[in-house]
């Protein structure tokens, strides 16, 4: 609309109030829910995504286009910076494998026939997964209905409640340390504990 004005079609440029900052959302999966997620996917590709999802907190998007050349077994490390992508604000983590999704990873790799570790029949996995994470959430009893993004939201509370240093999960989930601080910070039993615990009347 500032374009159009700037081309004399409006008189003026239009005042928008952009959207307030709402409440942080509190659903997240239980770790006991996670697992049990885990192991409702049928698929191989479903659930190599659920795997990297779960273990790295990583973006849909990250997942879905990571290649097997930047999954590095000897250092045990997952690339999920694209190389030909610029860096934008959705920043991307170097994550170490654990111990479960390097098994994981290893079984999907001894099993692929192309270059994307989420493939399908040698190609990409489709961007949306829609229908296959819900088919999974509902085998897994779930009483609600989580999308990929509650995953990243899952891995962030585990750590904050995990009481593991903001700096570290920060670097881990590619977020702005401020963001982890704000809307994490309430799930660590600890947070202001011993203020609380020294505080009489």
């Amino acid at each position: 609309m500032r374009r159009a004005w700037k081309d004399g079609f409006l008189l003026r440029p239009p005042e928008i109030e952009p959207p307030r900052d709402s409440a942080p959302r509190d659903r997240f999966l239980s770790k006991e829910e996670a697992r049990r997620l885990l192991d409702a996917c049928e698929t191989q590709h479903v659930r190599v995504f659920m795997a990297i999802a779960l273990f790295t907190g990583a973006r849909k998007g990250s997942i879905l286009a990571l290649t097997w050349d930047r999954v590095h077994w000897k250092t045990g490390l997952i690339d999920f910076q694209e190389p030909d992508r610029p860096i934008t604000n959705k920043r991307c983590a170097i994550v170490p494998m654990t111990r479960t999704l390097r098994e994981e990873l290893e079984k999907a790799q001894s099993m692929a026939n192309g270059p994307y570790v989420v493939q399908w029949h040698g190609k990409p996995a489709p961007t949306g997964l829609r229908w296959s994470f819900a088919k999974a959430c509902e085998r897994a009893g779930l009483t609600w209905k989580p999308t990929p993004h509650h995953i990243k939201h899952s891995v962030a509370s585990w750590f904050a409640m995990d009481r593991v240093p903001i700096d570290q999960a920060a670097d881990w989930l590619a977020t702005d340390p401020l963001t982890l601080r704000r809307v994490y910070r309430k799930f660590d039993p600890s947070y202001l504990r011993s203020i609380a615990d020294g505080f009489e009347l």
